[in-house]
Parts: structure tokens; C-alpha cells; sequence
């Protein structure tokens, strides 16, 4: 049935006939549509509309067209009303009058279509003009666009997409330039999504808002008030809140509306929960802009966008605070080589919006706006990054840090009867999570609600897929082995393992050296062979310290943003020295590689960044590196040891072989391990790894074979000694 078959007398009533009669008195071509005519069809009376063409016709002219050739052109006057009027603009020769006649009737439809007074429709339109400042013209568009997609509106013939805006320009009256150019991708309603890519109505934009289905503001749709009940105590952030948060107080005080923050950093830092925190001490009201719509469904840029300029034109800017959450995209330079899209559909990752456009929308900001980003701070342009008035990076989170979210994650959650303030302790060192995935795991806990004495177990439960899913480390997973010794390990240089670890206890000491003017560091670099066992020295080290080790490898610090490495290895560092933890550099070769071969800037400023970070590092940093003739001359002097790990001798190999295996060698045995050249600790384990489900069957001289076997796959040397040559 026709949308209009008994219309009610309202504002969406009289902006069709506007429409339409604009459209019949524009279009100059052959009617191949009869539904253009289901405007007189459904709301005009058929005698009437009969009177009023037998009045500006001759009777010889509708005999012809009663019995014209071409059926399109044939009229009967009894047919249904859009097939009379179909038939009469058909009829070339007589279309001015047909003009007429379809005038006249929608003069009488304008005459007998009375006020309604307030009309939802119109309340809504008016609204977006406003909020969305639409010109006149782009509000005759979208309200006839609304029109054609909720009436009986249609085009006289076929119409592409591509050719629909002079399809409007001929409805609304307007030139075709003019409309053409409010109709562009760059205009307000392509790229706010108000019409959709077919210049239609979107009715995933304005669904529900147009007729008042939806009693939600057109603002709220982009952004709304931070939710309250979550915020955490000013003072939980620490030397947060008293140093930069100060800082940041002062500053939006004294700016009188204006001032750009940037958060960036690490995902899962705490930078949302902060900014609601700083809203709420500075007692403002937060507003959040939104990152989806109803459907959840991601938003793209440009609606983002938007909603960032209705808030900043719509709220007060002395009582007002912005945070524009997961802000990545929008502050990403445009030299990613991607433009501008537009909005409230799926997004793909790594696009970015034009860094102009980007920058006027920071000097126009009129309220305080925190913007949130968990890219790097090269990922964003230049000319953007100067714009921010202050700027916080956030870092992973350190151990003290998570001792501080785990114990207010359990107090909210009610558990504190289930985990004691120790296993806080343990929790926070084992699992490197985010505050996120603390908060996450402890909800489940309480949901599933298990005996005590079963709790450890859940959250070790429920924590493993997590880390797993998120690429978290169980730190438990850095520990030596539980049968690790030093005895037979070939370490060549002054110091041996022993003294080094009593070195190392020695610097963690407050008291030894506390008045010495030059307190040397504790730089140690482990070079040799792969699997002589400098990583798992390390991990000794650690647990003989009860010092936790930072893993640091190349692929944690290289970074294709420019500075960013720098700012990776510096960031280490101060990890590193806040959780009081021994840093350890694994493959540090590619970092510290000999600048005099360099071939790029960065490969000389990574070099000197590293370096610097060694020389004013209050802790203990430990390098490991299998090619130390690649390494940076420098290098050299910034460790204080250098130890190299060779491959085992005779004894190493005795011990690593009778303390691996459980067994002990016989005479010819021991003389066939001799043999064995290249042999490193790591070459025992991997034996053992390989032959443990084969049981007694193993004999000993199977695993010298087995040895034997992963000396011949190494790169440095053959499996066993030179002929006529003793070792």
C-alpha cells in the first residue's frame, strides 16, 4: 500500500507537494515512471482531477489521446489517476498543460492541508540545523531526502546514483552547481553521513531521530556524560596526580576554556580512568565522545569528529571537560597515506585523518578536551603534536602500580575475606596485565563465587588465557631451572659467576659505597656461543637477588615511527628502575651494533640513546649478545664486567652430562663425549627434552650420539675434534 493513502495534514505532507510540484515543473523528459504520479494517486479526489483536465483540454485533443498509438500515451479517463496523468505527459504536444493540471492540483491539496502547530519532523530538522549548522540549502536537502525515503515521493524515470543530485537541484528549485557542491564528499551531509553514499536518507545515522521514535538529543548520538560510579580517588594515581596533575590543574584554570591534553601511551595504563579523575577533581562534568553507535557498531573518523564539534560548540566551557577516547585514528598523520572516511560504519585499522583538518580542530577547541591515544607519539604529526598544551606518556605498568589496582579491584569487588594482601603481592608480580584485565578476572571471581581455599587456583585459571590472549608473560616463566648449577660452565674472563653475583649483591646494598663520589655501575655483558647459558645465568642471577628481570629484546624497542625507538629504550630503562628489577638486553647486538657501519640516522641515535641510558642507570643491567665483534667500541667501556660464555670443556661436560642425565660415565664413554666439539649447555637440555618419554631404553652413549647430533647442525664447527690434533 502507498505511504500516503489517507495522509495526515502535517509539515512531511506540504514538503512533498513542494517537492513534487518543484519536479513537475522542472523535468522536461518523458515520464517513465507511473509511480511520480501516486502523489495525486493517494491524495487527490479522481473526479475532481477528471473535472480539472477536461477543463484545460479540448475535447479533440483527449480523443486523440484516448486513441493514440503508443500504449504510454493512451488515456482513459476512468483508469486510476497516476495512469490518466502518466498518459497526458506522455503526450509531448500537450505537456505544458498536463503542467498545468497537476499544479492546479496541488494548489487544491496546499489549500485543503491546515497547520498542525508542532510537528515532530520539523522540531528534529531544525534541531540538526542547528546543532550541526547546516546551511539552508543542506537543510532543504536532507529534508527532502527524508521526504522521498518516508512518502510516496518518486523519480519520473530510472535515476543512477550518480546522477541523483540533479534530480534534487530540479525538486528543490536550485541550481544544479550549487547542490552538486552541498552534496560533495567533502560537504557536512556525505561526510557526516546524513545521506547516505546513494544520496539517500540514512537511516542508520537519523533512524528513530527524525520521527521521534528516539526521544535521544542529536547530541547525545555523538557524545555523552562519563559515566560517574567507576571514577577512582584522585590520590590513587600517586606522583601522577602530585606532579603532572597539579600542573595540569593550574593550566586548565588559567586557560579560560581552552587547553588540548594529550594521554598517550600503553594500552591498559589507566589514561581513561585518569582523565575522569581529573574531570572530577577539577569539578567539571566529563563528557565522553562516543566510539560507536547503538548497534555497536564502530564509528568512523568523521562522526567522531563531529561529535567533538557539536560538544565543543554546545557545552559550557567553564564547567565542561572533553575526553576523546581511542583517539588514535584521528591524531595519526596523514602521511600513513590514508584520507578522510566517513562515518558510523566498521573501521579497519591504521587509517588517519588529514593533519589539517586535524589541526583546525585543535585551535578552534573553546573547552578544556583530553584526547587519548594508545599509538606512539611518531605516529602523530608534527604539527599536531605541537598543539597540545600538555602531554603525559603512559607507561606499563610497573609492579608498585599493580599492587595499587589489584588491591582496589578486590576492595570494589568485595573479595578482600578471599585474597589476603600477600597473594595481592604475588598476583601483581605473576601477572603484567593491565588494570582492564585485573578488573575483568576479579569480576569473574566474584560471579563464580568459589570456596576459599579455591581461589588461588580460579584466578590462575582464568588468568592464563588472558595473559595468553593479551601476549603477557607469567613471570614464573623466567626462572632458571630447577636443577641449575654454575659447576661446568665455561666462563672466561677475571671474574668468575660467583664473585660477579656477590658484586651485584654488593651494589644492591644501600650501605656499600653509599659515600663513595663515584659510585660505578652495574653494566654486565654475557657474549659467546647460542646455549652457553648466559640466559640462564640471567635468571639465576635474578632469583639469587630476589630481583625481578625486565626481558628487553629488539623487537620490543625497534620501531618504524621515528624517535620512537630512542623513546622505547629510554622508557625500559625508567620501567626497569621503577620496579627496582634487573634489566636484561637479550640479543643486545642488534642495538648496539658498531656505529661506524651505520647507513642511517637512527642506527647511530638508537646507539647513542642506549648509551646514555647505561651511563645514568641506577640499577642492574645485563646485556647478552652472541657477536660481540659487531657491538659499538664504546659499548665496551660502559660494562663494568664482560664476561664471555665458551663452549664446555672436558670437565663442563663431564658435569653438565652426569648432572643432566642422572648417571655417571664410564671411562670410554667420557672419552667418546671428549669428542664432541661445540658442545654448549643448552645442547644437554635439548636431549633431554627430545629422549625423556623413551624411558631406560636410553642408554648413555644414545645420548652422546644425540649430542653429537646437535653440534653437527651448528654454523661454527664440525661435530667432533680435527684429525691428528688432541683437544
Amino acid at each position: 500500500m502507498a505511504k500516503f493513502k489517507q495522509v495526515p495534514q502535517n509539515y512531511l505532507y506540504r514538503k512533498l507537494l513542494k517537492y513534487w510540484g518543484n519536479m513537475v515543473q522542472n523535468y522536461k523528459a518523458d515520464c517513465r515512471d507511473d509511480d511520480f504520479f501516486d502523489v495525486v494517486r493517494n491524495c487527490f479526489d479522481h473526479d475532481k482531477a477528471v473535472e480539472l483536465i477536461e477543463a484545460a483540454y479540448m475535447p479533440k485533443e483527449l480523443e486523440e489521446m484516448r486513441h493514440a498509438k503508443s500504449r504510454c500515451c493512451r488515456l482513459d479517463l476512468s483508469d486510476t489517476l497516476d495512469d490518466v496523468c502518466n498518459a497526458l505527459w506522455n503526450n509531448e504536444g500537450s505537456r505544458d498543460k498536463c503542467r498545468a493540471v497537476l499544479d492546479a492540483m496541488r494548489e487544491y491539496m496546499e489549500a485543503d492541508c491546515k497547520e498542525t502547530g508542532d510537528d515532530i519532523v520539523a522540531r528534529r530538522l531544525a534541531e540538526l540545523t542547528r546543532v550541526l549548522k547546516l546551511s539552508d540549502l543542506e537543510a532543504d536537502i536532507l529534508a527532502f531526502a527524508y521526504v522521498r525515503d518516508q512518502t510516496c515521493f518518486s523519480w519520473p524515470c530510472r535515476v543512477e546514483d550518480r546522477e541523483k543530485p540533479l534530480y534534487y537541484a530540479m525538486a528543490l528549485d536550485r541550481s544544479y552547481d550549487e547542490v552538486t557542491k552541498a552534496m560533495s564528499p567533502k560537504g557536512t551531509l556525505l561526510k557526516f553521513n546524513l545521506l547516505d553514499n546513494d544520496y539517500d536518507f540514512s537511516r542508520r545515522t537519523l533512524g528513530g531521530f527524525m520521527d521521534g521514535t528516539s526521544d535521544e538529543t542529536i547530541e547525545r548520538r555523538f557524545y555523552a556524560k562519563s559515566e560517574e560510579k567507576d571514577i577512582l580517588p584522585w590520590e590513587f594515581y600517586g606522583d601522577l596526580s602530585a606532579k603532572d596533575g597539579e600542573v595540569l590543574k593550574r593550566m586548565v584554570a588559567a586557560s579560560g576554556g581552552k587547553c588540548n591534553i594529550l594521554l598517550y601511551g600503553a594500552p591498559g595504563t589507566g589514561k581513561t580512568s585518569f582523565a575522569r579523575s581529573l574531570a572530577k577533581e577539577l569539578g567539571r562534568t566529563a563528557w565522553e565522545v562516543r566510539q560507536g553507535d547503538d548497534d555497536g557498531r564502530n564509528m568512523k573518523s568523521e562522526a567522531r569528529m563531529m561529535g567533538i564539534q557539536v560538544c565543543n560548540s554546545q557545552e559550557d566551557p567553564a564547567e565542561s571537560m572533553m575526553i576523546v577516547d581511542e583517539a588514535d585514528e584521528l591524531l595519526r598523520g596523514s602521511s600513513c597515506g590514508f584520507g578522510l572516511f566517513g562515518i558510523f560504519g566498521f573501521d579497519t585499522g591504521g587509517k588517519s585523518t588529514e593533519k589539517g583538518v586535524m589541526n583546525a580542530l585543535l585551535d578552534e577547541m573553546r573547552i578544556p578536551a583530553v584526547w587519548i591515544s594508545n599509538a606512539p607519539a611518531g605516529a602523530m604529526d608534527e604539527s599536531v603534536r605541537r598543539r597540545f598544551d600538555y602531554s603525559i606518556c603512559f607507561e606499563r605498568l610497573n609492579n608498585g602500580q599493580r599492587v595499587a589496582i589489584w588491591r582496589n579491584q578486590v576492595a570494589k569487588h568485595g573479595l578482600g575475606a578471599l585474597i589476603p594482601e600477600a597473594k595481592i603481592d604475588e598476583y601483581a608480580v605473576r601477572y603484567e596485565t593491565s588494570a582492564g584485565g585485573i578488573s575483568t578476572v576479579l569480576s569473574n571471581v566474584k560471579r563464580m563465587a568459589p570456596a576459599p581455599e579455591k581461589v588461588d587456583e580460579l584466578v590462575a585459571t582464568l588468568m592464563k588465557p588472558h595473559c595468553k590472549l593479551m601476549g603477557v608473560k607469567d613471570a614464573h616463566a623466567f626462572l632458571p631451572a630447577k636443577d641449575y648449577s654454575l659447576d661446568g660452565l665455561n666462563i672466561k674472563g677475571k671474574v668468575s659467576l660467583e664473585r660477579l653475583v656477590k658484586a651485584a649483591r654488593n651494589y644492591l646494598d644501600s650501605a656499600f659505597g653509599a659515600d663513595a663520589a663515584d659510585k660505578p655501575r652495574m653494566n654486565v655483558l654475557l657474549y659467546g656461543p647460542p646455549g652457553t647459558g648466559k640466559t640462564e645465568f640471567v635468571k639465576y642471577l635474578g632469583k639469587e637477588l630476589d630481583r625481578k628481570v625486565v626481558v628487553v629484546k629488539g623487537s620490543d624497542i625497534l620501531s618504524k615511527w621515528v624517535g620512537e625507538s630512542e623513546q622505547n629504550i629510554a622508557r625500559a630503562f625508567r620501567r626497569a628502575e621503577a620496579e627496582h628489577a634487573i634489566l636484561f638486553f637479550d640479543e643486545v647486538d642488534g642495538l648496539l651494533q658498531d656505529r661506524s657501519n651505520a647507513t642511517r640516522s637512527w642506527e647511530i641515535t638508537q646507539v647513542n640513546e642506549l648509551l646514555q641510558q647505561m651511563e645514568n642507570f641506577d640499577g642492574i643491567m645485563v646485556a647478552a649478545t652472541n657477536f660481540s665483534k659487531n657491538l659499538d667500541p664504546a659499548t665496551m667501556r660502559r660494562f663494568t664486567f664482560k664476561l664471555e660464555f665458551g663452549y664446555l670443556d672436558d670437565a663442563g661436560k663431564k658435569s653438565f652430562f652426569e648432572r643432566m642425565f642422572k648417571t655417571t660415565l664410564t671411562d670410554d664413554e667420557f672419552t667418546e663425549l671428549r669428542q664432541l666439539r661445540n658442545l654448549a649447555p643448552g645442547d644437554f637440555r635439548t636431549v633431554r627434552q627430545e629422549q625423556f618419554y623413551l624411558g631406560d631404553a636410553v642408554t648413555s652413549l644414545d645420548r652422546i650420539a644425540a649430542l653429537k647430533e646437535e653440534c653437527a647442525v651448528k654454523k661454527d664447527g664440525d661435530a667432533s675434534l680435527p684429525i691428528g690434533f688432541a683437544e
